[in-house]
């Protein structure tokens, strides 16, 4: 069931979040000046309309988010030349004729209150202010520099498009609609954060998700109450169901073609100004298996890789535990001739084999937290010479044995594998908890956090959606796209967990 929210006021804090407190202040130049002056990249210049004193007008705006070749061309050139605006009888008349197209923009407001207006500077436009009407038009001509669209940095693309979401959310939303043209894609816009007042774009596809899912997307965005969004976390947390899980409950993407893959299947997307990364919801454990690549293959090949992958997930959580468990408190489940090797590996060896196990597990985490901290290219240089350096030096100075240097190292490589960095963190403080659990009484510990593990996973739901599903509920006929990728004619209804409006992928609109 969708988590219950507080409607107290939903109106009026969102009203809060897009613009600035409302004031009774008056929409004129020295009003805005006054609010406004004490920022030295603010500009304020007064004009007369074709040259007339009897017509002034006074434009504000950000110097360096403002295109000012644009400025000059298509606001303060006609403005300064336009026969037609010395013409009239009244600035009302002038805004009349500025509104249909005597100034050369396509995206301008009129606005007769003081605070729309200064959100609209803030945002990036440019306010022509007519002090004798109180009213104010303002163009969105923003100018500013920005990254340019290049291939993905933290998402690996093998068969596929090469191109990524960048800081910039209009490029973000053209990039979604480039690749969705349908009239049933829809764009919601709020803003979210005091300070920030960052736009936050809500991405769905109308007809297909479900309208109780959107509407409890929206309702959550809108109630986040903090000074600043300047990273995916903020939202993140707001509009997950359990926050003290951690596991990742919605996904997260650089790449346009995963996103828009997320939001035909019925998904909400969102995408926030400022931030390469976009977020889908719901997010469940089957999709933190699943990659894009598994689409563009061969489905046996694909099938084989996606079910490899699950099998390594009980592998990196389960492989240290289990050996802490059978070399030390169930020694009889080892065959005698592994035993032995096993025992001459640990000969000169000081510490337990629990003691070992976390010490190099622990050592592991250093490794990678260091890895990702430093410049790329140090960072690739000490994740490989570290772990080869520190693993040999362990073994020769006696201070691990052998067995467990290649019990580590699979678990590490087996956690690479995994295509969601945020299900890898998971399942790497959870491996971490069955090697502690392992190393008091064994195999029954292990089984205890097995047992705790599938409890936990089982009682998180996102958005209504179980965390397991297909694997607990449903319907059968969602697990065609789960454990293996059959053909895609197979697959011609949409996850029923989603509870889509159009449950067809094929036959249906």
């Amino acid at each position: 069931m969708f988590r219950h929210t507080k409607s107290c006021k939903r109106e009026e804090e969102t009203e809060c979040r897009e613009k600035p407190k409302k004031t009774d202040q008056e929409l004129t130049a020295d009003n805005v000046k006054k609010l406004l002056q004490h920022s030295s990249d603010i500009l304020f210049r007064e004009l007369y309309i074709n040259g007339q004193r009897d017509l002034p007008v006074t434009m504000v705006f950000i110097d360096g988010v403002a295109d000012k070749k644009a400025v000059d061309d298509y606001i303060l050139k006609p403005l300064t030349q336009e026969m037609s605006l010395s013409r009239s009888s009244s600035m009302a008349e002038i805004i009349e004729r500025i509104r249909h197209g005597t100034l050369y923009h396509a995206s301008q407001k009129v606005r007769h209150d003081f605070s729309d207006c200064i959100c609209d500077i803030i945002d990036g436009a440019v306010a022509l202010i007519f002090d004798q009407v109180n009213t104010a038009v303002t163009f969105d001509i923003k100018g500013f520099e920005k990254r340019s669209v290049s291939e993905p940095t933290g998402e690996n693309v093998i068969k596929g498009a090469k191109d990524s979401f960048v800081e910039d959310l209009r490029t973000n939303t053209a990039t979604v609609r480039t690749k969705l043209k349908t009239d049933r894609l829809v764009i919601e816009e709020t803003r979210a954060g005091r300070q920030t007042s960052t736009k936050v774009s809500i991405v769905y596809i109308r007809d297909i998700a479900n309208e109780h899912m959107v509407e409890e997307v929206k309702k959550r965005i809108e109630r986040i109450d903090t000074d600043a969004v300047l990273t995916t976390g903020v939202v993140e947390e707001e509009v997950t169901d359990h926050r003290f899980s951690p596991f990742p409950q919605t996904i997260s993407t650089e790449r346009p073609d995963k996103f828009c893959s997320n939001i035909v299947e019925g998904r909400v997307g969102i995408l926030i100004d400022g931030l390469p990364v976009s977020l889908i919801v719901p997010g469940t454990m089957e999709s933190f298996l699943h990659a894009p690549e598994d689409y563009a293959q061969n489905f046996i090949v694909s099938s084989i890789i996606r079910f490899l992958r699950f099998a390594l997930v009980f592998i990196t959580l389960f492989l240290p535990g289990f050996y802490i468990s059978v070399s030390s408190f169930h020694t009889e489940m080892i065959p005698t001739e592994l035993a032995l090797a096993i025992t001459a590996s640990k000969e000169g060896v000081p510490f337990y084999t629990f003691v070992e196990v976390i010490f190099m597990l622990l050592a592991f985490e250093i490794l990678v937290e260091a890895g990702l901290r430093l410049p790329k290219n140090i960072g690739q240089a000490v994740s490989v010479v570290g772990a080869v350096v520190v693993g040999q030096a362990a073994v020769e100075a006696r201070l691990v044995s052998p067995a467990v240097v290649v019990i580590i190292a699979v678990t590490a490589i087996s956690s690479f594998t995994m295509p969601s960095q945020d299900f890898s963190n998971a399942l790497r403080l959870w491996r971490l908890i069955f090697a502690i659990l392992s190393s008091i009484i064994g195999l029954f510990g292990l089984s205890i956090g097995a047992i705790i593990l599938l409890h936990h996973l089982s009682n998180i739901e996102v958005f209504g959606v179980p965390y397991l599903s297909p694997f607990v509920g449903g319907d059968h006929k969602d697990m065609r796209d789960s454990l293996f990728r059959l053909p895609l004619f197979m697959q011609y209804k949409r996850p029923i967990s989603l509870r889509t409006t159009n449950k067809k992928r094929r036959g249906g609109s």
